[in-house]
């Protein structure tokens, strides 16, 4: 008689905990509020002037879609206009959140990657496949990758260079925008100031053919009463089109603040008579240290300097995969074992990680060339905006203290003589025609200041100082 069969081991229980530990749905990464800055590692050196480390929280968007709209149906300041489009941009919310990604990928590269859980069963029946228990070897193996060693420090300090870079992004966008709305109230101040000049001029217009209508049954002729009726007109129409300008230039000025179109707008207050004497070199200078283009491009350079490091060591340094396994005991196999797992990857003997570093430090060389040409790109809009600025302010100053003096003493003695019969329709009409254009250009001018100290402003990373333009003479 036959011995009995010898009872095999149940492996089913293993089976069922490895499947309910694959049906285990991993529980998502919460995103942890007010994490701590991150630190850079040793081999990081700061860039100069660069943004914290430890970057703002990011509102919540729909918390900030129900802040109340601000009113600004009153007297519009240029300050009061840009805190409220750096308020309301859904871009500089979109740049802050960029810059939170950029943070908490630095965190997770610097944890290694999670372990791998492996079930191997070997040599089942394929006359019976389901018979799992005649397998003569079952292996349930937990495996950890390991890095070469420093590859997630450096990495994680790339991605922290990055968000340096996205925050000097994001003070790239607000300075833009900023710059833009300044644009876009000077052109509304501006248009303003022309409709309140060509309304005096109709007024003058109105009041010199009422006069030329009076005289007409002593001195006058019907030419003057025409040619007075024709400038009234040409008066009536430049007052028009200013209204349509200054409607233009509102809802320019609303778009950039986020706003409706014909959301109300108050007058524009006038800016400063004002200009700069700040030195070329010290400004450019200055613009290298305050810009954030020059700051975005050093974090970049320094981004692209990790990773070359990063790769460099994945290149020369193995990477390992070790792990523990577990052997339950099996027909063949009549009792439990374990084993110990340990792969190395040899990098040296692959082109591979070696063509991925070199193309890395060709990348970190044009890193390194960016951030020379944008500190080119920023003495050369400096240069330019300064430039621009003190052409502008001796322009105004000629225009505003001889020009526009002599055009309202020549228009106030045209009119008066104009009025008492000691001049004709023709002077008088070419003095006022004098006194409208030149003040015209000076409101042009005086614009152009602005727009170049606007300008002036931006390519240097900062308010720049001001000083009050000379005393005007009064006429």
């Amino acid at each position: 008689m036959s011995p009995a069969p010898r009872t095999i081991p149940a492996i089913r229980p293993w089976i069922a905990l490895l499947c309910l530990a694959a049906a285990t749905p991993a529980r998502a990464a919460q995103p942890v509020p007010n994490a701590s800055p991150h630190a850079s590692p040793a081999a990081h050196q700061p860039v100069p002037n660069a943004s914290p480390a430890a970057h703002p929280p990011v509102p919540n968007a729909s918390l900030a879609d129900r802040r109340p709209a601000a009113d600004l149906s009153g007297p519009l300041t240029i300050d009061q206009a840009v805190t409220v489009a750096l308020t309301n941009n859904p871009g500089l919310r979109a740049a802050l959140h960029r810059v939170r990604s950029q943070t908490l990928l630095a965190e997770a590269e610097r944890k290694p990657g999670g372990p791998s859980l492996s079930l191997d069963i070997w040599q089942v029946p394929l006359a019976r496949p389901w018979a799992l228990q005649q397998s003569p070897m079952i292996m349930l193996a937990l495996r950890q990758p390991i890095p070469p060693a420093g590859l997630l420090k450096r990495r994680a300090a790339a991605r922290e260079h990055l968000a340096d870079a996205e925050s000097a992004d994001h003070d790239v966008r607000a300075q833009a925008l900023a710059t833009a709305v300044r644009h876009a109230f000077i052109d509304y101040a501006a248009a303003t100031a022309r409709h309140q000049l060509h309304l005096d001029h109709q007024a003058v217009s109105d009041r010199v053919l009422e006069l030329a209508q009076a005289r007409q049954s002593v001195t006058g002729t019907l030419l003057d009463i025409a040619r007075a009726e024709t400038e009234a007109a040409r008066a009536q129409a430049a007052v028009a089109t200013d209204q349509t300008t200054i409607d233009a230039a509102r809802t320019r000025l609303n778009s950039l603040l986020a706003r409706p179109p014909h959301a109300p707008l108050g007058p524009p207050v006038a800016l400063p008579d004002e200009t700069t004497t700040v030195d070329a070199a010290d400004i450019i200078t200055r613009a290298r240290d305050q810009r954030p283009e020059h700051r975005a491009a050093a974090a970049r350079r320094d981004a692209a300097a990790m990773e070359f490091q990063a790769a460099r060591r994945e290149a020369n340094l193995p990477a390992a995969d070790v792990g523990l396994a577990f052997f339950p005991a099996t027909k063949v196999m009549t009792y439990n074992g374990y084993g110990v797992l340990v792969n190395l990857q040899l990098p040296w003997l692959s082109g591979q990680g070696r063509k991925r570093r070199d193309a890395q430090a060709e990348l970190a060389a044009a890193a390194s060339a960016d951030l020379e040409q944008t500190a080119l790109e920023v003495a050369s809009e400096v240069a330019a905006a300064l430039v621009a600025a003190q052409s502008a302010a001796r322009r105004w100053v000629v225009l505003r203290q001889s020009a526009l003096p002599a055009s309202m003493r020549a228009r106030q003695v045209a009119l008066s003589g104009y009025a008492v019969g000691r001049a004709d329709m023709m002077a008088m009409l070419a003095a006022e025609g004098t006194y409208v254009d030149i003040a015209v250009e000076l409101i042009a001018a005086k614009s152009e200041l602005d727009h170049a100290l606007a300008d002036l402003d931006r390519a240097s990373g900062t308010r720049i100082p001001r000083s009050p333009l000379p005393v005007t003479v009064q006429p």
